[in-house]
């Protein structure tokens, strides 16, 4: 549970300036909020602070604000795990969703090169994975 609640924590730093945050935050308010809607504003109130603080340290260069930062939603979801832990499986799904949202947005954001109607004319070197669509 100890690390499920690292991996958590440390996704949610990773998250902040990402696409990703949003649907990040929406998910873990519910969870953590245990269905309820106040108790899911609350964390999501709770998440909005989160990303400004994180902002306002990483302008500043503060790396030990967001390691506290970190370690605060580290501390609470070790807590929230311990309290029931029959929702670490939906957190790992939630991890899971993010890690794949992530690498593929790492894929998209590398080089992009289409090459319609194979028509070249003199050498021609292209750097990549080639896909071939018809």
């Amino acid at each position: 549970m100890a690390a499920l609640a690292s991996s958590a924590a440390t996704a949610l730093v990773t998250a902040w300036t990402t696409e990703a945050w949003t649907g990040l935050k929406q998910r873990l308010g519910r969870l953590i909020g245990r269905g309820n809607d106040r108790q899911a504003a609350v964390v999501a109130a709770d998440l909005a602070t989160t990303q400004t603080e994180l902002a306002v340290a990483d302008a500043t260069g503060d790396l030990d604000r967001v390691a506290q930062v970190e370690q605060a939603w580290r501390d609470r979801l070790r807590l929230f795990l311990a309290e029931d832990p029959a929702a670490a499986v939906e957190l790992r799904l939630i991890l899971d969703e993010f890690e794949r949202a992530r690498s593929g947005g790492a894929a998209r954001d590398r080089d992009h090169l289409e090459v319609h109607h194979n028509t070249f004319h003199g050498p021609v070197q292209l750097k990549g994975v080639q896909n071939n669509h018809d």
